[in-house]
């Protein structure tokens, strides 16, 4: 699987190529997902906007906007993410926010929706249980 961080604006948080990896391992081995490729596009709140206006005809800013698309070789992801503060939780790291919002994009792709506050409540339960998984699993790793 291929693994490119991009930047569009001046988003102020980062994330490696290194780090996406092992949260895509984490996720596609939770929910068996096949992935060819995937590009995380870190933006700012106004390139976010534009996006999320091209792309599904949004016209405000968002977290996380999740594009798929099938190619020959395989099922291609791009997850355009507010890389800046605006939707980070209280007391959340940038990094732990990064991978909430990848696993939040990836959520979407193997069938969680977040309209309601119920579905809202379950996928940020979620999120919180694979970031645990990342998080423990980072933590073997360094050992």
């Amino acid at each position: 699987m291929f693994v490119r961080v991009l930047r569009d604006g001046n988003p102020e948080f980062s994330i490696t190529v290194r780090e996406i990896k092992e949260a895509l391992t984490i996720f596609c081995q939770e929910y068996d997902l096949s992935l060819r490729g995937i590009d995380i596009i870190l933006t700012d709140s106004a390139s976010q906007t534009r996006h999320n206006t091209s792309l599904l005809n949004h016209q405000h800013n968002t977290d996380v906007i999740t594009q798929e698309r099938e190619t020959p070789m395989g099922r291609h992801l791009e997850l355009f993410i507010n890389g800046t503060n605006v939707f980070l939780e209280d007391n959340e790291r940038p990094l732990s926010y990064i991978l909430r919002m990848v696993f939040h994009g990836l959520l979407h792709v193997v069938g969680y929706t977040d309209g309601s506050k119920k579905e809202k409540r379950i996928m940020h339960l979620e999120e919180n249980r694979l970031l645990e998984l990342f998080h423990v699993e980072h933590k073997s790793q360094s050992l």
